[in-house]
């Protein structure tokens, strides 16, 4: 199961993911380039809201 964990600003906004694979050693920040988030695989979220890291992956693959 992946695990994504937020960064939090000052402002307690999300300023960066970071995604730790299940195969990886471990954690790097999210890059859509080459992470492939899929809501509908297991995942634990940590940090933030899961809708919250949901919703910036999901901008994050937009723009990347």
């Amino acid at each position: 199961m992946d695990r994504y964990i937020a960064e939090m600003d000052e402002a307690n906004r999300i300023a960066a993911v970071w995604v730790k694979e299940r195969t990886a050693r471990g954690p790097s920040v999210f890059d859509p380039r080459k992470h492939i988030f899929d809501p509908r695989q297991p995942a634990e979220f940590l940090g933030a809201p899961q809708k919250e890291i949901v919703n910036w992956l999901d901008a994050a693959n937009r723009s990347g």
